[in-house]
């Protein structure tokens, strides 16, 4: 089990960029800022995205403070449903591969794994995977793999209290080394589809205007110039 969490901690690890990059395609018709992610990989991405509002604010805004809201997600945790999870997981990881196929060839993921110098990189066929199988640290991933460790994590998690074991049949499974990233994406899930959505009304343009201040880091929605963004809405 701990193994399975580590290796598909490595997988969400280097699908940040697929991720970022599915966001900005979706959005390269509009004229959106949309440099900057949605989802931040960690509190210090608030640095950049704070010294980017900053640059662009004119002598007279910088006179006043850029206000920051952040809004946390009381209740979400106990609600995730499981079968909700594993199925916004499969298409997420069918679209990433999918769009990676389509765009450079690439058939297979070489992640290493958990160590300080991460590495991953996306190979074209089986010659190349064959090199890499012998060294333990590396592993190469396919869709099918991912989504059958995906599955075998969320139907063998098991808390125990006291003499009892309870089998866990819904939430983010805690305590794992890829809960983190399982939470992240599965957001990201739902606010891709949102922006879809979103592309197919007229009011799309002001709406995505006032998203692009918002940022999530996990659980937690951070609101840049908060002023701005009440205007926008």
């Amino acid at each position: 089990m701990i193994n399975v969490s580590k290796w598909l901690c490595s997988f969400f690890k280097a699908r940040f960029p697929i991720i970022n990059d599915l966001w900005v395609f979706k959005l390269k018709k509009t004229n959106v800022p949309c440099d900057n992610r949605w989802i931040l990989n960690d509190f210090t991405g608030m640095v950049e995205v704070i010294y980017n509002l900053n640059r662009w604010r004119s002598r007279v805004d910088k006179v006043s403070p850029l206000l920051l809201h952040s809004f946390d997600f009381s209740t979400l945790y106990t609600k995730i449903d499981l079968v909700d999870l594993k199925i916004r997981r499969r298409v997420l990881i069918n679209k990433m591969f999918n769009q990676m196929l389509k765009l450079h060839r690439f058939k297979f993921l070489l992640v290493q794994k958990i160590a300080l110098n991460f590495r991953c990189l996306w190979l074209k066929n089986q010659t190349k995977v064959n090199l890499f199988e012998k060294f333990q640290s590396f592993k190469v991933l396919k869709t099918s793999d991912l989504i059958s460790w995906l599955d075998f994590l969320l139907d063998n998690f098991f808390l125990c209290f006291g003499e009892g074991v309870c089998k866990q049949c819904i939430d983010i499974p805690r305590g794992t080394n890829c809960a983190i990233y399982l939470t992240n994406f599965y957001h990201f899930t739902y606010e891709f589809d949102f922006i879809k959505r979103l592309l197919k009304s007229n009011t799309c343009h002001v709406v995505l205007h006032s998203l692009s201040l918002v940022h999530r880091f996990m659980d937690d929605l951070f609101v840049f110039d908060f002023e701005k963004f009440m205007y926008l809405n």
